[in-house]
C-alpha cells in the first residue's frame, strides 16, 4: 500500500473512533445533557416569569405611586385654596374691626372736641362777663369820682327808698 492509502485507513478509522466516541458519548450522554438543558431553559423561564411578574408588581406601584402623588397634589391645591380664602376672611374681618374702631375713635374725639368746645364756649363768656363787670365796676368807680354823679346817685336812691 501506498502511503497515501495507509493515512486515508487511519484517518478513517478516527473518523470512525471519534463517531463511536460520540455515539457512546451521546447514548449515555443524552438523558443529563437533555436534563441539563431542561433545567437550564427551566430556570430561565422562571427567571424570565419572575422578571415579568416583578416588572408587572413594579408597574403597579408606579401607578398607585403617581396616583398617592396626584392626590397629594389635588390635596395641596385644596389647601392653598383654603388658606388663601382663609387669610382673606381673616383679612376683611380685621379691617372691618379697624374701621369699627377708627369710626368708635372718631365719635369719641367728635364727643370730646364738643365737649372741649362747650368748656371752652362757657370759659369764654365767663372770662367775658368778668371782664364786662370789672369794666362795669372801674367805669362806675370813675363815674363816682364825680361828686356830681355821686350826688345824682344818693338822690336816686333816696327816691327809691321813698316810693317804698
Amino acid at each position: 500500500m501506498t502511503e497515501g492509502g495507509h493515512h486515508a485507513i487511519e484517518l478513517l478509522w478516527k473518523g470512525f473512533n471519534i463517531l463511536l466516541f460520540l455515539g457512546i458519548v451521546y447514548w449515555f450522554g443524552r438523558k443529563p445533557a437533555s436534563e441539563a438543558f431542561n433545567n437550564f431553559f427551566k430556570s430561565l423561564t422562571e427567571r424570565l416569569n419572575a422578571s415579568e411578574e416583578e416588572l408587572r408588581l413594579s408597574k403597579e406601584e408606579l401607578a398607585k405611586a403617581k396616583e398617592s402623588y396626584e392626590d397629594a397634589q389635588r390635596r395641596y391645591k385644596e389647601q392653598i385654596k383654603l388658606a388663601q380664602e382663609t387669610a382673606e376672611y381673616i383679612k376683611e374681618e380685621e379691617t372691618k374691626k379697624a374701621q369699627q374702631m377708627a369710626n368708635r375713635i372718631r365719635e369719641k374725639a367728635k364727643s370730646a372736641i364738643e365737649i372741649e368746645t362747650k368748656k371752652a364756649k362757657e370759659e369764654l363768656i365767663r372770662f367775658g362777663m368778668e371782664k364786662a363787670k370789672q369794666m362795669a365796676e372801674d367805669m362806675l368807680r370813675k363815674a363816682f369820682e364825680d361828686p356830681k354823679v355821686q350826688r345824682n346817685y344818693i338822690e336816686k336812691a333816696l327816691k327809691s327808698m321813698e316810693e317804698t
